[in-house]
């Protein structure tokens, strides 16, 4: 985009954290990563065929298209240091646009990093420009260095299991910048990591009252809405977390459990069967979900099959036995035929 200002997305190989320098943000990555997300347009919706360019300094480099919502995605990139950009070309819509953007690290070497378009100086009225009100987006992109500081050493604590300090740091980027949603946001995890539901709730809360469509917030809420035993609400955070990323495997596993504490066997059924099909070898615990799905549903031979799946890939759950006296009533249910009411016990929600 020759003719525009464009604010840049690194990623660099660290040492195992997020680091927010400038505009540049380091973490360390497997063999191959992937970076997703979604453009948001200057009205804050989804910016459909908008190209996304990245490059690398060992000369990789690789163009991508938004969708009609917006998202994007590169899959099997190698180690190194990269730069994200929009590749417009001079009469596109959004050239001479500056970009904010909103990025984490999601686990797994996948990199998340939302994009959003502001329209250049020229194309904002004048009466616009000194609007006492700014938006959390285009706040977004001057968040002031200690409270990034402060926000970086905060993930580092949590990293490295030093919960209260992690805090301590948390809390002192958001008093610096009460609008950093990103911090709010890690605050909630951290409170999570220290069995604190309920706070990390509201963290998550005051994330999405700040950017409503901040998938970890989402997430974060979801899986605290689980924990709570409010199941209605986790499905509607996880639901729409999945509507902005649906290869999240981690909230189909949640979306399954959600439903089957409800004995919604069949919904519970289809997002267990997704997670497995995206992730085989590390959703072993969707086999032991998916089972009880199977089971509820009276599908007693291929509930059995999938517990002992489950049992195979983790013998040593503390309870395997009751999960094998489950898995064998199943078979002998299967092999009558029976159409009575089933005879198991929903033994994860104990």
């Amino acid at each position: 985009m020759k003719s525009g200002r464009v604010s840049s997305i690194r990623l660099m190989k660290w040492i195992g954290l997020w680091f927010w320098i400038s505009s540049s943000v380091q973490a360390q990555t497997p063999v191959n990563i992937s970076v997703y997300g979604k453009v948001f347009s200057p009205d804050g919706n989804p910016a459909a065929n908008v190209t996304i360019h990245i490059s690398a300094s060992h000369s990789f480099n690789a163009d991508t298209t938004t969708d009609i919502d917006g998202n994007y995605r590169f899959e099997g990139l190698p180690p190194g240091l990269f730069e994200l950009r929009l590749n417009q070309p001079a009469k596109a819509p959004y050239s001479g646009a500056t970009i904010g953007y909103g990025i984490a690290y999601e686990g797994g070497g996948r990199y998340r990093a939302d994009v959003f378009i502001r329209n250049p100086v020229e194309m904002v009225r004048k009466k616009e420009r000194t609007a006492a009100v700014i938006s959390t987006r285009e706040a977004n992109e001057n968040i002031p260095k200690e409270a990034q500081k402060a926000f970086v050493r905060g993930k580092q604590y949590r990293e490295q299991k030093k919960l209260e300090a992690a805090l301590k740091e948390l809390n002192k980027a958001i008093k610096i910048f009460p609008d950093y949603f990103q911090a709010w946001t890690e605050k909630g995890k951290t409170e999570i990591n220290l069995g604190h539901p309920q706070q990390a709730l509201q963290d998550f809360t005051q994330a999405l009252q700040l950017f409503p469509e901040f998938e970890p917030a989402l997430s974060g809420a979801g899986y605290c809405h689980l924990t709570l035993g409010e199941y209605e609400r986790s499905i509607a955070m996880l639901e729409k977390a999945i509507q902005i990323d649906s290869t999240h495997v981690q909230n189909l596993l949640f979306l399954g459990v959600d439903n089957l504490a409800l004995k919604r066997w069949g919904i519970a059924q289809e997002a267990l069967e997704r997670a497995l099909k995206l992730d085989p070898s590390g959703m072993v615990t969707a086999h032991m979900y998916l089972a009880h799905a199977l089971a509820g549903q009276e599908i007693f031979d291929r509930a059995a099959d999938e517990m002992h799946t489950y049992l195979e890939l983790n013998p040593n759950t503390p309870n395997a036995g009751r999960l094998r006296d489950t898995e064998a009533r199943w078979r002998a249910e299967a092999t009558k035929g029976s159409k009575t009411k089933n005879p198991f016990r929903m033994e994860v929600f104990k």
